[in-house]
């Protein structure tokens, strides 16, 4: 048996189910307060967060939070949690409705014919009874149908080869991309491309113009941030099961312009390596709200979630009338249906530049 690497032996450490993680080394950047953290930096923001003159509600708590980083791995940055309530179920409703829907592609996409209505929608509006359903209310499996690609390779699960409800297909979801579509088979930008989200755009463009305007990094002399805007991104959906297995993001021409990162719902443990699964990597929770800036050397870094942690998710996020009153539920289902997703599930939503003009 080969030995395993430092990476590997975190992962398994805090994946094992037969037992709680053990989260005493992991940093947690909201119970820092004035305390000091070896090996961690709280860093100043010279431009304010500014709410994208696009959304009609307040998006940031605080013009100039705190932000951190980590002596070990430059060019990190977290922000603990920015944003407002409102702005946090704002995110959660874009993934869910807006972003899941063609022409941006999911992990459901090559093995489902899916409507070009929002998924989450569907789950929401029926009732996930099989026995009561007829076949109007399921989508069809690709393999019945005879659409499936034939370069797919079908997954052993019987699940992908006949029909499903939208609730089930909902609960399989795991990924889908935005803008230059990601083909995780050539892990190229090779499958056209979509118009990224403009709202979303403005999100990570405020972020993006604040990370990068952090002095005293040695990111900061490489990269103009008033050059970013979303090239591409992808939406990872976790339920308190799934874990995101360490890895690397290379394909981008661009590698000086940040990499965005926004959680929301459950915490997990997060681990951030160097540039070999060698390297032993920092464990830190991340929590609802906060932001993640891979900038300068830390772009190729290994990173990975071995886990998430169940009931963890905040009360705004989870209380079933807590969106109710929010500037844009007029446009989406009600909130109760988010609410109990949200219970359960962890989003990630990260945008990146990916050529150099």
């Amino acid at each position: 048996m080969s030995q395993q690497t430092a990476f590997r032996r975190a992962e398994k450490q805090f994946k094992a189910r037969d037992r709680q993680p053990d989260l005493a080394k992991v940093i947690d950047f909201t119970a820092i307060g004035t305390d000091s953290v070896a090996g961690v930096r709280r860093l100043s923001l010279s431009h304010s967060l500014c709410s994208p003159i696009s959304l009609p509600f307040k998006v940031f708590a605080q013009s100039r939070p705190p932000a951190y980083s980590i002596d070990k791995h430059p060019g990190l940055i977290i922000i603990p949690n920015p944003f407002t309530d409102e702005a946090q179920r704002w995110i959660a409703r874009k993934c869910l409705c807006d972003c899941t829907r063609p022409p941006n592609r999911t992990n459901l996409d090559p093995f489902f014919d899916l409507p070009s209505t929002s998924l989450f929608a569907l789950a929401s509006n029926t009732n996930n009874d099989a026995e009561q359903l007829g076949d109007e209310c399921r989508v069809s499996s690709r393999k019945n149908t005879g659409t499936i690609d034939p370069g797919i390779t079908m997954p052993k699960d019987q699940f992908y080869s006949r029909s499903a409800l939208p609730a089930d297909l909902l609960e399989r979801l795991r990924w889908c991309t935005l803008g230059w579509q990601y083909n995780w088979t050539t892990k190229l930008y090779d499958l056209g491309a979509s118009e990224f989200d403009s709202e979303l755009d403005d999100l990570m463009r405020s972020l993006a113009i604040a990370v990068t305007s952090v002095s005293a990094l040695p990111h900061t002399d490489k990269y103009n941030e008033s050059q970013f805007v979303s090239q591409a991104g992808i939406i990872n959906y976790y339920d308190e099961r799934t874990t995101m297995a360490g890895h690397v993001d290379k394909t981008e021409e661009n590698m000086d312009a940040p990499l965005i990162s926004c959680s929301i719902g459950l915490t997990c443990v997060y681990l951030i390596g160097g540039s070999t699964r060698d390297t032993e990597p920092t464990p830190i929770l991340l929590r609802s709200g906060d932001v993640l800036a891979m900038c300068g050397e830390s772009r190729m870094a290994f990173h990975g979630v071995p886990r998430v942690l169940a009931n963890t998710a905040p009360s705004y996020l989870t209380n079933l009338d807590a969106g109710n009153n929010d500037a844009v539920s007029g446009k989406y289902p009600q909130w109760h249906n988010f609410a109990k997703y949200m219970e359960t599930h962890r989003i990630n939503c990260n945008a990146r530049k990916c050529l150099n003009i």
